[in-house]
């Protein structure tokens, strides 16, 4: 019974925290730079595919029941954003960073940990920069070129994902080893 409580709970801080990251923004087109992907990506890695897409899946079903815990609010809406597809992806991107490290534990290696977060983030530009297009297109009625959809919702987000990769490399052990030390 302790195992589930703390799983609920590490779930929750989870969508807590991916919560707060949404929040800490810059604003450069239709798509801010934000800390959310950085949590979707830990999710995976500390919680496992299953609980890292939980938490990420009940992140989305929090946003579109109305609570403001997207970048620019909440409510079922936020399926017309541009950014919306970005949000979809956040469940498998959290499953597959899980998948790829499931069973590592507390000794993982950290190249191994930035394969699987490059692989989430491939999964969220995967899903996320199509739909920015689609959106641009048919909900907008913009004409934007595949290149500029791509300079719009991928190219100013590299250094920064890279940035978050290296980060989470770097993480991901020490966070391992005291949840590791909680459980029971």
């Amino acid at each position: 019974m302790k195992s589930r409580t703390k799983d609920i709970v590490l779930v929750a801080l989870t969508v807590a925290l991916t919560s707060a990251g949404a929040y800490l923004r810059i604003p450069i087109g239709p798509v801010p730079i934000t800390l959310q992907t950085f949590f979707v990506l830990l999710s995976g890695a500390v919680l496992g595919p299953l609980l890292g897409a939980t938490a990420m899946f009940a992140y989305l079903v929090l946003g579109l029941a109305g609570l403001p815990v997207f970048t620019s609010g909440g409510g079922p809406q936020y399926i017309l954003s541009p950014t919306f597809g970005f949000l979809l992806s956040f469940p498998l991107a959290s499953a597959v960073v899980g998948l790829v490290l499931r069973g590592e534990g507390p000794k993982i290696r950290r190249r191994r940990i930035g394969v699987a977060m490059f692989l989430g983030t491939f999964l969220i530009y995967l899903v996320g920069v199509p739909y920015l297009g689609l959106n641009l297109k048919w909900i907008q009625h913009k004409e934007v070129g595949t290149r500029a959809v791509i300079m719009m919702g991928m190219v100013p987000f590299l250094p920064g994902d890279l940035l978050k990769i290296l980060f989470g490399t770097w993480v991901v052990p020490p966070i391992l080893r005291v949840i590791k030390d909680l459980r029971p």
